[in-house]
């Protein structure tokens, strides 16, 4: 099985910027070996089941420094998935090259 996993983790209260927490979030996973992308709502991580998603959500709960913090997580659970996220992101810009190319 294939996991992707798309988090975003914030706390609710202090500064208006979370850049600071998203760092602490991505210093814990590379500290640890995770591949992540980051996008401008969130992060996104692949992995080979739920237990080690929900691991790495944990992880990233644990990373922020935060009296009450908001969490979102968006699961795609795959059996027998071969390609990878890139995989997934470089199909579509594919297909948006062939219709720019079509027009």
């Amino acid at each position: 099985m294939s996991v992707i996993m798309e988090l975003c983790v914030f706390s609710i209260s202090g500064s208006l910027s979370k850049s600071k927490e998203v760092k602490a979030i991505l210093q814990a996973f590379d500290k640890r070996g995770i591949k992540y992308e980051l996008n401008p709502m969130g992060t996104c991580v692949e992995c080979k089941n739920m237990k080690k998603a929900t691991k790495i959500l944990r992880l990233a709960s644990k990373s922020i420094d935060a009296q009450r913090f908001y969490i979102v997580a968006k699961f795609d659970c795959y059996k027998g998935r071969k390609k990878s996220m890139q995989d997934k992101v470089k199909s579509v810009k594919d297909d948006l090259s062939n219709i720019s190319e079509g027009s």
